[in-house]
């Protein structure tokens, strides 16, 4: 069959042949090792820059401890450790005097250790205005406590302008 074809056929069914011969290894062998090598330098990128990231806390690591322990709540009187809800409880009175809020009751929740931190519960029930409310708000959430908001309940009471308000209140503790 070959004796059939002149030159420059046997020259178009090489090439044609190269061509498919170059596909199937490129579609096959060449083009997963691209795109695995590009995931692969995807994961370095993300890795290196976490690396960066906890170089430059670690650099500032004694920074940051003397800074939390300048807002820390745990107060060690004599080698006495206080529970760490007293605290919480008397910043939050705080911020609900400052907001004219006035608070109806609180229940300490039992707190929860995770990994590296201790969270402390607080639920709270409280009764004002909505001005006041924006104001307590604004409060927790700035407090340098490490204070936070999980849930939050308003109901309005007939005939008054005094809403009742329902808080769970959280407050995140580093553990040493």
């Amino acid at each position: 069959m070959l004796k059939i074809l002149n030159k420059r056929e046997k020259v178009i069914l090489g090439l044609t042949g190269g061509v498919i011969v170059f596909s199937v290894i490129f579609n096959f062998f060449i083009a997963p090792i691209l795109s695995r090598n590009e995931e692969l330098g995807g994961e370095i990128r993300v890795a290196r820059a976490r690396l960066k990231k906890s170089l430059l806390l670690l650099k500032d690591k004694d920074y940051i401890k003397n800074r939390y322990a300048k807002f820390s709540t745990v107060d060690n009187i004599s080698g006495r450790t206080w529970d760490t809800s007293v605290g919480v409880l008397s910043e939050l009175a705080h911020l609900a005097n400052g907001a004219d809020i006035r608070i109806i009751e609180t229940r300490p929740e039992a707190s929860k250790k995770t990994g590296f931190y201790k969270e402390v519960l607080i639920d709270l029930r409280a009764e004002g205005t909505v001005e006041n409310y924006l104001k307590f708000i604004y409060a927790v959430e700035h407090s340098p406590y490490l204070l936070q908001i999980k849930k939050l309940q308003l109901t309005a009471k007939p005939n008054i302008q005094a809403l009742d308000g329902s808080f769970s209140i959280s407050q995140f503790l580093i553990l040493e």
